[in-house]
C-alpha cells in the first residue's frame, strides 16, 4: 500500500467520535484549557481565552490534519465542537 493509499484509507474510516476528539483537543491546545472543558455542545465563543483567531487556527489544524476547506461562510456558522464535528464530515463525504 502507498503512503497516499494509506491516507485515503484513513480518510475514508473517519468516525464522528474521533473527528470529536481531535476538535476537542485542538480546541484545549490553542486556548490552553482541559479537553474536559470542552464538551460537544460547547460553545466555543464562551470558552476562557477564546477569541476569533485563536477559533480560526483551530480551524486551520483540523482543515490541515482532515484535508479539507472549509468555507467561510459554513466556518462562522459554527458554534460548538459538535457544530465544527459535523462540518468536517460532511466536507469530507463531499470530497470522497
Amino acid at each position: 500500500m502507498t503512503m497516499t493509499q494509506s491516507a485515503d484509507h484513513q480518510l475514508s474510516a473517519l468516525d464522528a467520535a474521533a473527528v470529536l476528539d481531535e476538535v476537542r483537543g485542538q480546541t484545549s491546545k490553542e486556548l490552553g484549557i482541559a479537553v474536559g472543558e470542552i464538551e460537544p455542545d460547547t460553545v466555543l465563543k464562551q470558552l476562557p481565552g477564546s477569541d476569533s483567531v485563536r477559533l480560526l487556527r483551530v480551524v486551520a489544524q483540523i482543515e490541515r490534519l482532515y484535508d479539507v476547506e472549509l468555507e467561510d461562510e459554513d466556518i462562522f456558522a459554527v458554534r460548538t465542537a459538535q457544530d465544527l464535528t459535523d462540518l468536517i464530515l460532511a466536507q469530507h463525504r463531499d470530497v470522497a
